[in-house]
């Protein structure tokens, strides 16, 4: 389902993203030197200016990654010239950001690659409400950034403000505390070396909890492991978990906006397992009559059954958070979700704030994180992608796949991508926003149904293709 606000928006955004020359599904990244650059960020920081208009203020932040000190330099820089104001708020999360964005600025501008290895970097932009630039915004942005333009006479200041990251962790305690109980646990916090390495550990223990540290100290090039917070890079949390015999594990990217857990015995929890309990249980806690859940095209049908029980609404966005912080503007959804675990309570990606809120729940409840999973139904899962020859026309190929799927299923979308589902599981295949492929997700009741539907994704994507 979705609300018609949203809903009519869906052609312009898939017009909009075949016209977009330098934003991606939300800010842009590539390797440095290469795809990104002191030039291209500095152009990005004049565009932002001259697109708010002189006097604005613009708040920065940033991941640890050694290339984003330089990356700030340069985009100051073009703020300034420009006739803005840039406020630099040091090494945060996005959800930090978000917050002072709301709080002090006109926009904002996160200086990061995500999930992505140490060798890229990227900008994210934000507005005053905090949230990601719509896809129309960005359109409008582009057209700056790629025109001519005159520097205002009057240049802007340079202002720091290093209280950010303690604002935001007063903000998760008093957040955690308004809607959980904090009985006390054992956590152990694999920081991935990244912006939350600091503020989740201390989090958990003002509220109460045990935390063992891991990874939890600044690595610009994240030593330690990739900083994608996957089931195969976890394996040292994992390990520690059973060893410290903690209640459960919690692990973030470069960044801190994904966060993945990982229960009492070591066992990794899919992402949208997680965010699908998460918004559950915050949902029980609201007082709104009408209660609505945003998702991803991507995300599972474990959110179906989350719905039905909560008598919610589930509304289905394209991939990317800028378009379910659109969903939960428009049709006034209370949480975003996406199918890697990221969760908006607000505006911006949560991470350190999951973390608690999963302690609050298990607290509320009285279950092990195990028991919490298995009190919620199974969904198998498989993803899988395919790289592209260079040239490739994708949107012809996602086009022609409509045409090679025999018409068995209950529906078809191609709202992002193609997704077609059956009574007893999906697929999707979509463009993906950072690399020259198409990914393949698949999901079913019973995992030799999930193995089907990947091959019959796989099998008539190789067909549109010839």
């Amino acid at each position: 389902m979705a609300c018609e606000n949203f809903s009519k928006k869906y052609d312009d955004y898939k017009n909009i993203r075949k016209q977009k020359k330098l934003f991606g599904t939300f800010g842009f990244r590539g390797v440095i030197n290469e795809g990104m650059s002191a030039d291209k960020a500095k152009n990005a920081g004049a565009a932002l200016a001259v697109y708010l208009g002189a006097g604005k203020t613009i708040a920065i932040g940033k991941d640890p990654r050694i290339s984003s000190d330089m990356l700030e330099e340069a985009l100051v820089e073009g703020i300034i010239e420009n006739g803005c104001n840039a406020l630099t708020l040091g090494i945060i999360t996005p959800n930090t950001l978000s917050l002072e964005v709301g709080r002090q600025a006109d926009a904002g501008v996160m200086i990061t690659a995500s999930h992505n290895p140490p060798e890229y970097n990227g900008i994210k932009c934000l507005s005053k409400r905090g949230m990601g630039f719509s896809p129309e915004e960005d359109l409008a942005l582009e057209k700056v950034y790629f025109g001519e333009f005159k520097k205002t006479a009057k240049k802007g200041k340079k202002l720091a403000d290093n209280g950010a990251s303690e604002r935001y962790r007063a903000h998760i305690v008093q957040y955690v505390k308004n809607l959980f109980p904090t009985k006390p646990m054992k956590i152990a916090v694999d920081g991935g070396g990244g912006s939350a390495s600091s503020v989740t550990p201390e989090t958990l223990e003002k509220l109460g909890h045990k935390v063992v540290r891991f990874n939890c100290k600044y690595d610009g090039m994240f030593r330690e492991r990739n900083p994608e917070p996957t089931d195969a890079n976890l394996e040292k949390l994992k390990k520690l978990v059973i060893s410290e015999n903690a209640d459960m594990g919690v692990a973030h990217d470069g960044d801190g906006d994904r966060t993945a857990f990982v229960d009492e015995n070591g066992k990794f929890i899919q992402g949208d397992v997680s965010a699908a309990i998460i918004a559950d249980h915050v949902l029980r806690q609201s007082k709104d009559k009408d209660k609505k859940i945003a998702v991803t095209i991507a995300f599972s049908n474990i959110i179906e059954y989350v719905a039905k029980t909560l008598g919610a609404e589930v509304i289905y966005t394209p991939v990317g958070e800028p378009y379910l912080a659109q969903a939960k503007l428009m049709c006034g959804a209370q949480v975003g979700l996406e199918e890697h675990g990221s969760v908006l309570l607000e505006w911006s990606r949560e991470g350190p704030m999951l973390a608690g809120v999963m302690a609050g729940i298990l607290s509320k409840e009285g279950m092990s994180l195990s028991e919490l999973v298995a009190s919620y139904p199974k969904y198998y899962q498989i993803k899988d992608a395919k790289t592209l020859p260079a040239g490739t026309n994708t949107e012809a190929i996602l086009s022609r796949l409509k045409q090679e799927i025999l018409p068995d299923y209950e529906r078809v979308s191609d709202m992002d991508g193609v997704r077609v589902d059956y009574e007893d599981g999906w697929f999707l295949v979509r463009a993906s926003g950072t690399e020259p492929k198409v990914r393949v997700f698949s999901e079913g009741k019973k995992e030799e149904r999930a193995r089907r539907l990947n091959k019959i994704a796989m099998e008539g994507l190789e067909r549109a293709m010839r």
